[in-house]
C-alpha cells in the first residue's frame, strides 16, 4: 500500500459516488462504479491523448492505496482507455471514507442532530445541560440510533425531557423513564448509565427491573443449585432425587441470575414454586420458615454452597463464570454435568451450527476447577455441545 494521494476534486467525486453506491447495495458482490461519461467526463471526448493519460495516472496512483481497484476490459487494437469500460471496484470502505471525508449515512443524521443541539443550547443556556460539550462528545462516540427516525426538534425535545426528568429527582424504573420521554419506547436507555450521569441523574434514580427468582424450597437445604433452563428446573422440582433432595433449586433465566443486584432486596424478588401434589404441600408456617431461610442466605450473611447446572456449551460456561462474580465459590454441578460429558464422549450432542450456537465464544477459564478441567476440554476437543434437557434425571441416584 502506498501513501494516500492528494484529495483531488476528481477523486473525491468518484469516491463519494462509489461509497454512496456501497451504502445502497444489499448484495454480496463487490461494489463497482462504471466510469462513464456522467461519472467521469474527464476521460471521455478528449482530443488530447496526453490529457487523458494524466487522468489515468491519477487513477492508477489512487489504486495503489488498495482502497479501490481499477477494472478494465481486455485491450483491443486502436481502443483507447475509455473504450475498455473502466470501472472502479471498492476494496476498503472505511479507509476510503476517512480519506475522502465521507460521513456514512448511519452517522449523517447524528452529526446534524449534534450540530442542531449545539446551536440551540448556545443560544439558550437555560435549557442546556450543565456540561453541553461533554454531553455532545459522548453522543458523538455513542450515537442514540433509536432517535434517527425523528425530526431534529423531536429528538432534541426527547433528550431535553429526559434532562428535566433527571433534574426532578423522580425515582422510576429505568424502562418506565425511557417510555415517558422516548415516544413510549422502553428500551432506549438500556446500558446508558453514562448518559444519565451526564444529564444529572442521581445514583440509583432509575432502577433496572428486579430480577425474578423462582425457587423450589425443600424441608431443609444444604446447597443452592441455579438451573439454567425452566424445563429442567421443573423436572428437578417435581422429582426430587437423592442427588438434589436437600438442594434449594433456583431458576433465574440464564445470565440474569448472575447480576449483582440479585443479592439485594431492592433488586430481586423471590417467587416460591407451589408443589403440584396436594398431599405434600407444606403448611404456611413451614413455607414461611423456608422463605426466611432463603432470604437469610441470599440477602443476609448466611453462607451456602452454590452450584450451577446448565447446557454443556460455551454459553452455559459463561453463565457459570458470571455467577462466580456474585457467589465467589460457585461450582458446576457435577451430578448433572458428569452424564452430559459421558454422552459427548460416546458421540452424543450436536455440532454448534445445528443449534444456532456457532457464534458462542469460548469463555477461557471460568475459575471453577471442575468446569475448567473436566467440562470445557471435551467440548473443545470434540467440537460438540449438549443441552441439559438431554439428561435423563430418572437415572440419577
Amino acid at each position: 500500500m502506498t501513501d494516500a494521494p492528494a484529495l483531488h476534486p476528481f477523486l473525491k467525486r468518484l469516491a463519494t459516488e462509489l461509497l454512496a453506491k456501497a451504502e445502497r447495495s444489499t448484495g454480496t458482490a463487490p461494489v463497482r462504479l462504471k466510469l462513464g461519461r456522467r461519472e467521469a467526463p474527464e476521460l471521455h471526448g478528449q482530443t488530447d491523448a496526453e490529457q487523458v493519460q494524466r487522468w489515468v495516472m491519477v487513477l492508477e496512483d489512487w489504486c495503489r492505496t488498495d482502497w479501490v481497484a481499477l477494472v478494465l476490459a481486455p485491450p483491443r487494437e486502436f481502443a483507447g482507455f475509455a473504450d475498455r469500460n473502466p470501472t472502479l471496484e471498492l476494496r476498503n470502505f472505511d479507509a476510503l471514507a476517512t480519506w475522502a471525508g465521507y460521513i456514512p449515512k448511519a452517522l449523517r443524521w447524528q452529526r446534524q442532530w449534534l450540530d442542531h443541539m449545539s446551536a440551540r443550547w448556545s443560544m439558550s443556556a437555560s435549557i442546556a445541560p450543565s456540561e453541553p460539550r461533554i454531553l455532545l462528545d459522548y453522543l458523538a462516540r455513542n450515537p442514540l440510533a433509536a432517535l434517527e427516525g425523528l425530526s431534529m426538534d423531536e429528538a432534541t425535545h426527547s433528550l431535553e425531557a429526559l434532562l428535566a426528568l433527571c433534574a426532578s429527582g423522580a425515582e422510576l424504573p429505568l424502562r418506565e423513564a425511557s417510555a415517558r420521554v422516548f415516544q413510549g419506547r422502553s428500551k432506549v436507555l438500556d446500558n446508558r448509565e453514562e448518559l444519565l450521569r451526564l444529564l444529572g441523574a442521581a445514583a440509583g434514580q432509575f432502577q433496572d427491573s428486579p430480577i425474578q427468582l423462582l425457587v423450589d424450597i425443600p424441608d431443609a437445604f444444604e446447597e443452592a443449585i441455579f438451573v439454567e433452563n425452566l424445563v429442567t428446573f421443573e423436572r428437578m422440582a417435581d422429582a426430587r432425587r437423592p442427588a438434589w433432595r436437600d438442594s434449594l433449586l433456583i431458576y433465574a433465566a440464564g445470565f440474569k441470575g448472575s447480576a449483582r443486584r440479585l443479592r439485594s432486596r431492592h433488586g430481586c424478588r423471590l417467587y416460591v414454586r407451589a408443589s403440584t401434589v396436594s398431599e405434600v404441600r407444606l403448611s404456611p408456617a413451614v413455607e414461611e420458615a423456608g422463605l426466611q431461610a432463603v432470604e437469610g442466605w441470599l440477602f443476609g450473611a448466611h453462607e451456602l454452597p452454590v452450584r450451577f447446572f446448565g447446557d454443556l456449551d460455551f454459553s452455559g460456561m459463561r453463565i457459570l463464570s458470571s455467577l462466580r462474580e456474585v457467589f465467589a465459590g460457585a461450582q458446576a454441578w457435577a451430578p448433572g454435568y458428569g452424564p452430559l460429558v459421558d454422552a459427548l464422549e460416546r458421540g452424543g450432542g450436536h455440532a454448534p451450527g445445528l443449534a444456532a450456537k456457532e457464534l458462542q465464544t469460548d469463555p477461557g477459564q471460568t475459575g471453577c476447577a471442575y468446569a475448567d478441567q473436566m467440562l470445557l476440554p471435551p467440548t473443545r476437543r470434540l467440537g460438540r455441545f449438549i443441552d441439559q434437557e438431554a439428561l435423563d434425571l430418572d437415572r440419577l441416584s
